[in-house]
């Protein structure tokens, strides 16, 4: 019998129980492991991953992607910054396949040289944007995009638990969603699974839509194990 695929959890070293939580519950719906990746606890050899997740957390430091020091209004981990950073850079180079959630979708597009808005009303003072974990908002999908292929929807109820977005797009990525102003998907097209969402999927277990993209990233793990 095959082993399961196991994926890379990235975490900061305190917090995002609920989180860590939620994501290894859709990934054992999938039929994967997991493992967490924390800054100053980490011990996992990337080698052994067949997957990464980025999840959610604290804003990112605003020098990274060119911003004022000051830039951002909520507590910052750069320890983690530059962990998940080189994470994903390791992953990257190796193809393993690659999901940011809501930060992690930021830091994926810092990585590709994008840029974010520091806080929502950097992009749009006047913008109304309420969070909760529950879906409130929808998103429009671009029809030509992974993320249609996924969900084969043009409109996809999303929750919203962010304080930043993304301005500029990374080099060689696309947007695959948008709600109102707000970017809430980017991906990359020649590259076997690398999906960025501005939402929480893992809280919306019970909507298929967001099952489907745990399901669809498990199945580039299960390839990417097969050829290691």
């Amino acid at each position: 019998m095959a082993t399961k695929p196991l994926v890379g959890i990235c975490l900061p070293n305190k917090g995002n129980f609920f989180a860590y939580v939620f994501i290894k519950l859709n990934l054992r719906l999938q039929g994967a492991y997991c493992v967490r990746l924390r800054p100053s606890k980490n011990n996992v050899k990337l080698k052994r991953l067949d997957g990464l997740i980025l999840s959610g957390g604290s804003d990112i430091n605003p020098v990274l992607y060119g911003a004022n020091k000051d830039a951002h209004n909520t507590p910052l981990d750069k320890k983690r910054d530059a962990f998940e950073l080189e994470m994903i850079d390791k992953a990257y180079k190796d193809r393993i396949p690659i999901l940011g959630i809501c930060r992690g979708a930021q830091l994926i597009n810092i990585y590709f040289d994008g840029t974010l808005y520091p806080t929502i009303l950097d992009l749009d003072e006047y913008i109304i944007h309420k969070n909760s974990i529950f879906p409130i908002k929808i998103a429009f999908i671009k029809k030509i995009s992974k993320l249609f292929s996924i969900t084969n929807k043009k409109e996809i109820v999303v929750n919203s638990i962010h304080n930043q977005a993304i301005n500029k797009v990374g080099k060689k990525l696309k947007v695959s969603a948008c709600h109102d102003k707000i970017i809430e998907s980017i991906e990359k097209e020649d590259y076997p699974f690398l999906l960025g969402v501005q939402w929480h999927p893992e809280y919306l277990i019970y909507l298929k839509d967001h099952r489907l993209i745990f399901k669809k990233f498990i199945y580039f793990c299960k390839k990417y194990k097969k050829t290691t």
